[in-house]
């Protein structure tokens, strides 16, 4: 009797460590080496969402709109814009989706847990993990192609400043002597052509404080662009957003503003005022 006791005892840890290591075994790691940071927040470009969250993504380039479908959850996502609608809910997130060298990068902590992931990050090895059934994602971030001593860099306080100013713009005529008030941030071509266009902006368009990052182009440029949500479309399905592109030069030790681009687009509905 002891000895069948024993017997049924030992098959049994037998057949646990066995289905133990069949888990194990199923288990799968892969690692995704093309992860930004932006206000200390991860961002990862959306085809990672599609090719390793299982999960089905649309991208919408007139309204640079973003589609994330998996099971019944629906994700609505906007370039620039830190509002999400997940189904019917609008939920803020951390850091607004970027576009960086055309191409779309989302929050990775707000993507990866709406789709039902466990995530952790490790500020040491700025690396975050993702947990998804029997699949661990390592994200980790990709090296700078521009390699630019962080002395060098526009300070948010000066990019801050830099849109402050783009805002005056639409009171031109009030300002006496543009030309030189607008010396120390704009370049000399840009205030030109902001002379020549004294109907560039209207004066109730005001760009809030930049939240997207600055994209380095060389040691000496960068791009940065702000939305403005103008309205509700007559539906209210939708808004249209106004674009402010920047492109930004470093000459004498200080960051300028060179060229002033705008676009129209029409975004989803993401729960704005406007």
């Amino acid at each position: 009797m002891i000895f069948k006791k024993l017997t049924s005892t030992l098959l049994a840890c037998i057949m646990v460590a066995a289905f133990s290591t069949s888990m194990s075994a199923e288990d799968t790691t892969l690692e995704i080496g093309t992860g930004v940071l932006s206000n200390n927040r991860m961002l990862i470009p959306l085809r990672a969402v599609s090719s390793n969250l299982g999960a089905e993504v649309m991208w919408y380039k007139d309204g640079k709109s973003i589609r994330i479908k998996k099971d019944d959850i629906e994700i609505w996502l906007v370039a620039n814009f830190k509002n999400a609608r997940v189904n019917e809910r609008i939920i803020g997130m951390d850091s607004p989706v970027e576009l960086i060298d055309n191409t779309a990068y989302v929050p990775l902590r707000f993507v990866s847990q709406t789709l039902g992931a466990k995530l952790e990050w490790n500020p040491q090895t700025k690396q975050a993990t993702i947990h998804l059934n029997n699949q661990n994602i390592i994200v980790s971030m990709q090296e700078d192609t521009i390699q630019i001593p962080d002395s060098a860099k526009i300070t948010q306080g000066r990019l801050n400043v830099l849109s402050e100013k783009l805002n005056e713009i639409s009171g031109l005529s009030q300002i006496k002597q543009a030309g030189a008030y607008f010396k120390p941030y704009f370049t000399e071509d840009l205030i030109q052509f902001i002379l020549k266009r004294q109907d560039l902006v209207s004066d109730w368009m005001a760009y809030d404080a930049p939240e997207t990052s600055v994209y380095y182009t060389s040691s000496t440029t960068a791009t940065l662009s702000q939305s403005f949500v103008i309205e509700n479309t007559l539906t209210g399905d939708s808004h249209y957003v106004n674009d402010r592109n920047i492109e930004l030069v470093y000459s004498n030790g200080v960051w300028k503003v060179n060229q002033l681009m705008f676009n129209l687009r029409e975004i989803p509905y993401l729960g704005y005022d406007r």
